[in-house]
């Protein structure tokens, strides 16, 4: 269950953490070196600390933190930046833990801070939750039969797979006709998802804690489709007409399906959210100001 909680003066809600668990990117050069700092101050302040399967191969060095993320856990450290908390959000998407980034390098828009800072905010019960809406996806073939289903934190990207990069795309939103186009893709993002990929593309900034459905089209051939923000309870239905090269969806830049041209995709606001814990102090205006 999770920790007792108080209110503070902005009607935030403040958890007590006392059970942490602990999940790193291994492939960031820096992260070894993190995780013995954080998992030996997380001890030393008193935290009961479970690690991960993917740490399986520093348990050792790690004790006395223990194996496995406990049933009981307050909270969930990502230490690798915002990917890896793309990927520990998709992999215990069911349980709903709240989640705080440390950063393996540079700042992203999701990674809270430095390993210090975290076990302080941690130990002084200083941190919010904010639940960042996810989409889901779904491949449904002729019939409306679903062949594979897959969550998103930041965004689903419909692209080409091969050089040839046009595809033809025709969009609906709530059943209704919107447009169909030639373009190199389609971004389908949520509003934490609209400071990533959809930015790059031209799409529009949206405060993370909304629930909205972004729609960012990549390159198109024509000026009469823009980017939209649509409402979440909307769903967006996708079904390639032409894909000279074959067609997948990138889920969170991590995780490719392939699609073929007899199916369509379909997207909607998943029910399930990630908790993404924040410090008290958090403000989204001053990470844009630093961040672009």
């Amino acid at each position: 269950m999770s920790a007792p909680s108080r209110r503070n003066r902005a009607g935030h809600v403040k958890a007590a953490f006392h059970s942490i668990g602990v999940a790193a990117n291994l492939q960031k050069e820096l992260a070894r070196s993190i995780l013995r700092d954080l998992v030996g101050a997380l001890v030393a302040a008193g935290f009961r600390v479970g690690l991960d399967d993917e740490l399986d191969s520093m348990a050792a060095e790690l004790a006395p933190a223990s194996r496995g993320i406990p049933p009981a856990c307050d909270a969930l450290v990502a230490v690798g930046g915002d990917g890896t908390l793309l990927k520990v959000a998709r992999r215990y998407v069911e349980r709903e833990i709240p989640i705080v980034g440390v950063k393996g390098g540079r700042l992203g828009f999701l990674s809270e801070a430095g390993p210090d800072r975290v076990v302080a905010l941690l130990r002084n019960g200083a941190l919010v939750t904010q639940r960042r809406m996810r989409i889901l996806g779904e491949v449904r073939a002729d019939g409306g039969r679903v062949t594979s289903s897959f969550s998103a934190l930041n965004d689903l990207v419909i692209h080409s797979t091969g050089y040839s990069r046009m595809v033809g795309l025709r969009v609906e939103v709530g059943g209704k006709f919107l447009r169909e186009f030639s373009a190199d893709g389609l971004i389908i993002a949520t509003p934490t998802g609209s400071t990533a990929y959809s930015l790059s593309a031209g799409g529009p900034i949206v405060e993370p804690t909304l629930d909205a459905i972004v729609l960012t089209p990549l390159n198109p051939h024509t000026m009469s489709i823009r980017p939209m923000v649509l409402d979440a309870s909307d769903s967006v239905s996708v079904r390639v007409t032409s894909a000279p090269s074959g067609i997948m969806v990138t889920v969170d830049g991590q995780e490719g399906i392939e699609v073929n041209p007899s199916q369509t995709i379909v997207a909607s606001r998943d029910t399930r959210v990630t908790k993404l814990l924040v410090g008290v102090d958090y403000d989204f205006f001053a990470l844009l100001r630093e961040k672009l």
